[in-house]
């Protein structure tokens, strides 16, 4: 592929992105005056400086994810579960700060762990099993949402509407399991990290075909497969706890099952508008929505969703700091080499 057609290739994908964030900027705008700026800012006025306490709270729900990524690595030297939760906090920060439709994060983490020593193929492979795990939980996640909508709440149009769109997702998720499990993903992936950004990238993961052989092995260690699913599903509810926690210090506690509830649905949507920059205005649109179905008002609806943006912000932007801090260590790394390289060279030539 050419690059002219690649950038071409590019267009389409990133005006979509420009349009969807700019669309769910006026829609967040909209639900954040018609719940009432006075409403909102008091609510989070109530919590004030203790909002702060969401970061180390978020923190330790992606250790929790985490340890599962971890068991999908095996024993690895420098590759610990403390510095992949930093990785798991930059991948998620790029994914919610940056406009890259949830797939930038992915590319990062790969590279991250390459520069820990981790092959290109089995760096890959690991970050594309847990995605796809993380699929298949969030989508069983889900289905305890609309349990409870429709059997705690009562709520049979709005469980249907989920459970309408979850069946509309199976077809999706079954084709990209196919696709790493039967078919391969080496022209998959070429399309697809070409549409998104440039040939240049494909070199992240090395050998393509080498990259389906490491996605193989993988689904076959049954024992790191379950490993990763139960810590998964385990930050789950611990994102549950978060959200608890969070409407805790808005001074409105709920029960845990709405707390699970609001989480289970909340991140359905967020997985399904990825196109959409941070989820901005889905976000809060379906917070408003479901925090009706267990009965928050709209204005605490809608500062409970700005409270997550402030912790998104909070930790997002110190973890993109600390990428870019280690993306220049790696570049110094790589010039004294080059630079010992040709001295080296030119020695020898010499003699």
């Amino acid at each position: 592929m050419s690059r002219q057609p690649a950038a071409r290739a590019r267009l389409p994908l990133r005006l979509t992105i420009f349009v969807t964030g700019v669309a769910g900027i006026a829609l967040a705008i909209y639900l954040v005056l018609r719940s009432g700026v006075h409403d909102i800012l008091h609510i989070l006025d109530i919590a004030g400086w203790s909002l702060a306490l969401l970061l180390p709270a978020h923190m330790a729900m992606l250790a929790i994810d985490s340890t599962g990524w971890r068991a999908l690595l095996g024993r690895r030297p420098r590759v610990g579960t403390l510095v992949l939760t930093w990785f798991a906090i930059i991948r998620d920060s790029v994914n919610g700060l940056l406009p890259v439709a949830r797939v930038g994060g992915e590319l990062v983490a790969v590279r991250l762990l390459m520069a820990r020593g981790v092959a290109g193929s089995e760096a890959g492979a690991s970050v594309i099993v847990e995605v796809t795990v993380t699929l298949i939980v969030q989508f069983l996640f889900t289905l305890i949402g609309v349990f409870l909508l429709l059997y705690e709440l009562h709520d049979a149009a709005a469980a249907r509407a989920v459970l309408i769109g979850l069946l509309i997702s199976l077809p999706a998720l079954a084709i990209f399991f196919l696709l790493q499990h039967k078919w391969g993903l080496s022209q998959t992936i070429e399309r697809v990290l070409v549409a998104l950004t440039n040939r240049q990238v494909l070199a992240l993961a090395g050998d393509p075909a080498r990259l389906d052989r490491a996605v193989r092995d993988l689904y076959a260690n049954r024992r790191a497969l379950w490993s990763c699913f139960f810590w998964q599903f385990a930050a789950l509810f611990a994102g549950a706890a978060e959200t608890w926690f969070t409407l805790f210090l808005l001074g409105r506690p709920i029960g845990a099952l709405g707390a699970i509830l609001l989480e289970s649905l909340g991140q359905a949507l967020r997985s399904v508008s990825f196109i959409v920059p941070g989820g901005i205005g889905v976000q809060e649109g379906g917070f408003l929505l479901f925090g009706a179905a267990i009965g928050l008002p709209p204005d605490m609806a809608i500062a409970f969703s700005l409270a997550r943006r402030l912790r998104e912000i909070g930790l997002g932007i110190p973890a993109l700091v600390s990428w870019q801090w280690e993306e220049g260590r790696l570049l110094t790394l790589h010039l004294r080499w080059r630079r010992k390289k040709d001295e080296i060279k030119e020695r020898s030539d010499g003699n």
